[in-house]
């Protein structure tokens, strides 16, 4: 594949920026435009027209978009840029604040759904996540009709089951709000994307071109076959060994890096401890191994710390965040050699290497087995390969045990096309909450709402609406969320449990708990929020027969199926998930949680997330309805979020104190904000001088 294009055009020869945005560009370095960016330009990015951009990784989506975006903010118009991760609003917030020198503000918001964040509104461009947006329509933010660019990043995630449906309702939602919208889709691989273009009347941009060139290949026998088009190179291997470590080495001894994908967190963190034998300590590393290490102290930690002293990393989303994101920093800077990752990072953040080897091509699907990923899965980790001004080429491997798999591989991936996007709005799990944000946002008529699914891609791909939207209507009635029969107006329960952005049934489940029952225990009320279909649940293992024994001396859950029903073992499940927030709750050391669960730091960390949300769900219902358990749910949030007994409540109110700075406290008899400035010489020794002064200052500001 050539990476040359026949006119070089430089940045200020483009004829629709002003001297002062030029500037800007050649400060950062961009000088010239790659092929698919001048395209762009003439075929109208700079007009009003909508785009459906797909180009390989590194080959210039983000400056496309930003040409519409600028184009629409020299016009007076305010962007929003939607991407699928939090980590990757964050890259790409980063990204635009170069633009802050020229008076352009640019906002990030990914967190508290319930918040409309209004503070935005003086803000030109605003990065976010699909599910924030989302929450700001329900929750009927001010500046959102403002908004007259929507840039969707990774459109091709509306194949995803899980944020599909949320990303084609934000897009629908935003052209049913501003009907003149100006939207610019972009993602690396569209295999369909003459469909998404037509159904959003878009100019279509597409090309192969890479600022690097890539070469796809396939492993067997120490060598590898490398198909590019007609032409099979053979490139082999003077190393003898394993193949994954002969795969590393041989990419780093020639001056790249490499990025392995593995199937499973296990097998990521076990073939990173392998890679790492092959290397010895550098001293560079060793301060960044100890910190990756002090952020959880959890053996998952000491594993990774362990690894990156010399130059190897594992990468999941077991990780802390904060984990990660050092990991993702010290690549891209060049000091680790090796990423080993689960198949996550594929769609995340852009962290390219010289040579992506795919360890293996089969994923573990439940009942069906061991199954190959699908090709636009091995696109997406391919388009990884070659880092952008310091390799000459970049190289993605596969690997095979035979000849006849080797084939199978070459013409399934490296040959093959990437499979059609299809909308998975059509499920009625995904219709509850969309239906309920409709109507609690707008009184209507069951046929107002199928005209409003009209307009999604669900519709223009199956020609009619979803066949569930009237039993959706059906189950939001009987659960008191929506009343009225020609016209549907949301109940106060409905518009509250909409704002929350829960699912209706997590609503639900709630408010019928909440009536039956007066007085719910403590494990009682972790339960209820574990019973919900918003809540990570903890997969049940053949071990796991001690959640059995232990919930047979439990009283005071809401509900206890017969162990012989069906449900008994999903039971199992979210009372296991439960019992993890318990001791999470009651102070229990973060790595015997791990240990006993079977979890790394990220997923507790995911998991107590997730819980303290609900929570605050639970007690925003139970406030409404008056209930007495209101006031011990409020608390509840507050020790999910830190991890506390209730003693430590008022300490972890400052902030800076969590759960182990205030036990500290506590236990020196340090229990109340009082305490704290009656024994203020002794804060130092215990918590450190700048935590001691930012302590004291949030007290004397507040209190004295």
């Amino acid at each position: 594949m050539t990476c040359y294009f026949s006119s070089m055009v430089r940045i200020e020869d483009i004829g629709h920026l002003p001297d002062y945005i030029i500037d800007i560009y050649k400060k950062n370095g961009v000088v010239e435009l790659f092929p698919p960016q001048k395209e762009a330009v003439e075929k109208g990015i700079f007009k009003d027209d909508n785009f459906v951009v797909a180009v390989p990784t590194a080959s210039g989506k983000t400056l496309i978009a930003e040409f519409a975006m600028l184009s629409e903010l020299l016009k007076g118009g305010k962007c929003l840029y939607v991407v699928p991760l939090r980590a990757l609003a964050s890259e790409k917030y980063e990204a635009f604040k170069k633009f802050s020198d020229i008076g352009i503000k640019v906002g990030l918001t990914t967190g508290d759904y319930e918040s409309t964040d209004e503070w935005l509104g003086n803000f030109d461009i605003i990065v976010t996540t699909a599910e924030k947006a989302d929450s700001l329509i329900r929750n009927g933010a001010g500046w959102i009709k403002k908004i007259s660019c929507l840039v969707v990043d990774e459109i091709h995630l509306l194949d995803s089951p899980d944020r599909g449906p949320t990303l084609e309702m934000v897009i629908t939602r935003f052209r049913d709000i501003n009907p003149e919208i100006r939207i610019i889709a972009l993602s690396a691989t569209i295999p369909n994307e003459d469909e998404i273009a037509d159904w959003l009347n878009a100019k279509i941009l597409t090309s192969e071109w890479r600022p690097v060139p890539l070469h796809e290949g396939v492993f067997l026998n120490n060598r590898i076959v490398f198909v590019n088009g007609e032409e099979t190179i053979v490139k082999r291997l003077k190393r003898a060994g394993g193949r994954i470590e002969n795969l590393v080495m041989d990419a780093i001894e020639e001056g790249g890096q490499a990025l392995v994908f593995d199937s499973t967190r296990k097998r990521a963190e076990s073939t990173a401890v392998k890679l790492s034998h092959l290397f010895e300590v550098i001293p560079d590393l060793i301060e960044i191994s100890e910190t990756l290490n002090e952020i959880s102290g959890t053996e998952t930690s000491a594993k990774l710390a362990e690894c990156v002293r010399k130059g190897v990393a594992f990468h999941h989303a077991g990780l802390i965040h904060e984990q990660r994101s050092i990991i993702e920093k010290t690549f891209r800077e060049g000091q680790l050699k090796v990423i080993v990752s689960t198949p996550t990072l594929a769609a995340g953040v852009n962290l390219p290497a010289r040579r992506v080897i795919i360890k293996s091509y089969k994923r573990y699907s439940g009942n069906e087995g061991s199954i190959p990923i699908p090709c636009l899965e091995y696109k997406q980790m391919a388009g990884r390969a070659g880092r952008p001004n310091l390799d000459p080429y970049g190289e993605a491997v596969l690997i095979a045990n035979r000849k006849d798999e080797m084939d199978t591989l070459i013409d399934r991936y490296i040959l093959g096309t990437p499979e059609r996007i299809f909308s998975k709005l059509g499920v009625e799990k995904n219709l509850r909450a969309h239906v309920l944000a409709l109507v609690s946002d707008k009184p209507s008529r069951l046929e107002e709402l199928e005209n409003f699914f009209s307009q999604t891609f669900f519709f223009y791909q199956n020609k009619s609406t979803p066949a569930v939207i009237g039993k959706v209507v059906k189950d939001l009635t009987a659960w008191e969320m929506i009343e009225g029969r020609d016209i549907l107006f949301s109940t106060p329960l409905g518009s509250l449990v909409s704002k929350l952005y829960i699912d209706p049934l997590s609503g639900n489940i709630f408010h019928t708990a909440l009536e039956e029952k007066k007085e719910i225990e403590e494990i009682g009320i972790l339960h209820l929020i574990c019973r919900t279909p918003d809540m990570i649940k903890l997969y049940l293992g053949r071990d796991d027969y001690w959640v059995d024994e232990i919930l047979r001396g439990v009283n005071g859950l809401t509900v206890h199926p017969s162990p012989f029903s069906h449900e008994y073992e999903w039971f199992l499940s979210e009372f296991k998930t439960a019992l993890c927030l318990y001791d999470w709750i009651n102070e229990e050391d973060e790595d015997m949680i791990c240990a006993k669960y079977s979890i790394g730091p990220g997923d507790l960390r995911r998991i107590s997330e997730t819980a303290e949300w609900l929570a605050n769900a639970l007690y925003r219902i139970a406030e409404q309805m008056d209930h007495p358990v209101a006031r011990d749910v409020k608390d509840l949030v507050t020790r999910i979020k830190h991890g506390i007994r209730v003693e430590l409540l008022e300490l972890t109110e400052l902030k800076g104190i969590g759960r182990v700075r205030a036990r500290k406290l506590f236990n020196r008899g340090i229990y109340t904000r009082k305490d704290l400035i009656m024994r203020k010489e002794e804060l130092p020794s215990i918590l450190g001088k700048k935590i001691a002064e930012k302590v004291l200052e949030q007290i004397e500001v507040n209190d004295v």
